[in-house]
């Protein structure tokens, strides 16, 4: 299983993607793109999807200036 999730702000974008982690748990990481910059980071492991779904949204908000998180999920 994979959430997947969109958050734009006014010239910079960030996907995040949750999966299920192999000791327990699900791992965020985020996809960074703008400014002709690109970058991976893992944004830790959390004990259920919507913990790291909270984290975030909270990080989208804060760093893209209140920008909300779209979801979708995915079989692969």
């Amino acid at each position: 299983m994979s959430v997947k999730g969109v958050a734009q702000g006014s010239r910079e974008t960030f996907e995040f993607t949750i999966e299920s982690f192999v000791s327990g748990g699900y791992r965020l990481d985020i996809k960074y793109s703008g400014d002709c910059h690109h970058n991976v980071t893992g944004a830790g492991v959390w004990p259920t999807v919507e913990k790291a779904k909270e984290i975030a949204e909270a990080t989208a908000a804060k760093l893209l200036s209140g920008a909300q998180v779209s979801w979708a999920d995915s079989d692969c």
